[in-house]
């Protein structure tokens, strides 16, 4: 199942991405919790990614750099909100204070359901309003998640 998202999501302040993974919950789960096996696959196509680190718990930090091609380098920095392994987690991007000319912020779920010996994975991308959202897919948010979630599906297939 490829990215199946909400219908017109600009008209709304979130985005619904869901697919069915070719593997057991568990190894999807794992794909998350272990800095060196999310590295392999989080990012857009063509771009790599180096996760400096993964307090992998509620309040806890993950930084990740992603290297484009070109070898412009993209941190992020996220905070996680809510871990329930291995049913759930929910983070946002942490923002420094002060900090200018940064794309929306967002309220990320991420969901894992059992389906026999697949995992239907699914991520909720809420934010504050329409025209946040708007200009984060405007600038490349969802395609980007896309072609990071289609990395995810090569990564558990080739495991």
């Amino acid at each position: 199942m490829h990215g199946d998202s909400a219908a017109d999501p600009l008209s709304q302040r979130e985005f619904i991405i869901t697919r069915r993974l070719k593997a057991p919950r568990e190894l999807v789960w794992r794909t998350f919790e272990d800095p060196y096996l999310l590295a392999q696959w989080w990012g857009p196509e063509n771009f790599t990614s180096e996760v400096t680190k993964l307090e992998f718990r509620a309040g806890g930090e993950w930084h990740v750099t992603m290297h484009r091609p070109d070898g412009t380098e993209h941190p992020v920095r996220y905070q996680f909100v809510e871990i329930l392994a291995p049913e759930r987690i929910v983070y946002r991007p942490w923002r420094q204070p002060g900090a200018v000319n940064l794309p929306p912020t967002y309220l990320a779920t991420l969901t894992f359901e059992v389906a026999g010996n697949d995992t239907i994975f699914t991520m909720r991308a809420e934010f504050e309003s329409a025209a946040n959202l708007a200009v984060a897919v405007n600038g490349g948010f969802l395609e980007g998640t896309n072609q990071a979630f289609d990395k995810l599906e090569r990564h558990l297939a080739a495991s």
